[in-house]
Parts: structure tokens; sequence; C-alpha cells
């Protein structure tokens, strides 16, 4: 009769066996699992920088082209402002002298990284001409055309 009970049934030693054996795929499958999981952060880290850092590049090339963009304004402005003072149009000359200096200051505070320290001064070279604008007369034009060489747009 001891014969019959061992070989009718499944074995204790075959049933710890496929048990360790699942054992192992699940150990194998959460490693394998928890690795996939790990380099996918990795690189979604990596990209999240890479989106800062051109998000970073992007907002400083838009800050430049308006920067540029403003000192575009400045030049016609004063360009403007020496034609009206050419012709003796003294109020629309003080008006695009406004402009000027209003377009002056945008860029100016546009400038974070002090690329237009330069031009600082001529803020105040822009209100005194467009204060005594009547006064100088054609002669305006020339000081404005030096204030117009000192703004240079760079590309």
């Amino acid at each position: 009769m001891a014969h019959k009970e061992k070989g009718g049934g499944v074995s204790f030693v075959k049933v710890v066996l496929i048990l360790v054996l699942i054992g192992f795929g699940f150990a194998a499958g959460y490693v394998v699992g928890g690795r996939k999981q790990e380099m996918v952060q990795y690189h979604v880290e990596q990209l999240k920088n890479e989106m800062a850092k051109r998000t970073l590049d992007l907002e400083r090339l838009l800050t430049k082209t308006r920067m540029r963009g403003h000192l575009v304004e400045v030049r016609d402005a004063l360009t403007l402002a020496q034609t009206h003072l050419r012709h003796q149009d003294f109020g629309l000359a003080k008006k695009s002298l406004s402009d000027a200096r209003t377009a002056l200051q945008s860029a100016l505070q546009l400038d974070k990284e002090g690329a237009l320290t330069h031009l600082r001064p001529l803020d105040h070279e822009l209100e005194t001409i467009e204060q005594s604008a009547t006064r100088l007369g054609p002669r305006a034009a020339d000081e404005i055309e030096r204030i117009k060489q000192q703004v240079v747009v760079e590309n």
C-alpha cells in the first residue's frame, strides 16, 4: 500500500519546486519592472531639463528680439524728428523725440544682461533736446544725428 500512496499524487518536492520557480519569475519581473521605471524616470528628468533649457533660450532670444525692435523704433523716431526739425515743425519733432525716448526706455527695461548700459545716458540727452528743440532749431538735428550713431541695432 505504501507504493500506491507514493505514485498517485503530486509530490511535495514538485509543489515546492513549482512555487520556487513562480517566485523567481515574480522576482525577475519586479526587478526588470523597477529598472524600466528608473530608466523612464531618468529619461523624463533629462527631457524636463532639456525643455527648461530650451525655454530659457527662447525667452532670451525673444527678449533680444524685442530689444532690437525697440532700438529700430528709436532710430526711426530720431530720423523722423530730424526731418521735422529741418522743416521747422517743432511740435511733431518733439513728439518724435518723445516716441524715441519711450522706445529707448522700453529697450533699457528689457536689458537684463547689461548689453545696453552705454545707451542709458541717451535718455537724458534726448529729454534735453526735446525741451530745447525750438531754441536749437536745425542744430538739434545735428545733435540727433550724433545720438542716432550711438544707437546701433545688432543682429
